[in-house]
């Protein structure tokens, strides 16, 4: 007999069981990871623009199972954060972990930094309705 064919049954039940146990490590072990996202603010009100440097990112901490972690991309996951309301001048804003747009599954710890100093002014730009026609 050959020895690839031979035992083959306890073979197959040695590769399905290391199969399940591969599959229960990968399922069951959580991870946590620190990224970098995007922060989008909406909301801005007509008439005002934001004036101070306006951050690009923030790095949050998130808390998943390895495999969901693996699979994670950095375009799946943003800050989204309303202005909707704001009034000129400077304005101090937490971003929590509500703000933060990720995956099923996958659970925001953490987010840092924790606040954003924004300063909003009125637009200098006149308004096209005031700009008189030429002709």
């Amino acid at each position: 007999m050959n020895v690839i064919t031979r035992h083959w049954e306890l073979k197959l039940l040695a590769l399905g069981f290391s199969v399940a146990l591969w599959l229960f490590v990968m399922t069951s072990e959580r991870s946590e990871l620190i990224l970098a996202a995007p922060i989008e603010f909406e909301g801005l009100p007509a008439g005002l623009t934001m004036t101070s440097d306006r951050p690009d990112s923030v790095d949050i901490q998130v808390h998943a199972l390895r495999g969901s972690l693996s699979r994670l991309t950095p375009d799946q996951i943003k800050v989204r954060i309303s202005l909707s309301g704001a009034t000129s001048g400077e304005m101090a804003l937490r971003v929590l972990p509500e703000h933060v747009i990720v995956p099923y599954g996958i659970t925001v710890v953490r987010v840092n930094p924790s606040r954003l100093r924004l300063m909003l002014e009125a637009s200098t730009a006149p308004s096209a309705a005031v700009l008189p026609r030429k002709r």
